[in-house]
Order: C-alpha cells, then structure tokens, then sequence
C-alpha cells in the first residue's frame, strides 16, 4: 500500500509539472504573436523565424 501512495504522490507531482509547462508554453506563444503583430503594425522590422533559425544555428556553431 506504501508503494501506492509513493506513486500516486509522484502522478500528482508529473501532472502538475506538466500542466505548468503546458500554460508557459502557450503563455509565450500567445504574448510571442501579440508583439510580433504589435511591432509588425508600427512599421518596426520583423526577422522571419528563418532568419531567426539561422542566426541560432550559427550562434550554435560559435559555441
């Protein structure tokens, strides 16, 4: 029985964690398109996520 509620403590523990990452993740995207529109909209000069997955894999090559 002891082993039971070790796992059922740990699951609780998982799904916490995981439902945290979850709402993060969507938090970014959400805050990540309303700035990009937001600049987009005042004329500011937004990279293409290309040329943003370009510098990353040259910055990954520096390292």
């Amino acid at each position: 029985m002891r082993i039971r509620r070790v796992y059922r403590s740990v699951s609780t523990f998982v799904s916490g964690v995981a439902g945290a990452m979850v709402k993060a993740v969507a938090t970014s995207v959400v805050l990540g398109v309303v700035l990009v529109s937001v600049m987009r909209y005042m004329g500011v000069p937004v990279p293409s996520a290309h040329e943003l997955l370009g510098g990353l894999t040259r910055l990954a090559r520096l390292s």
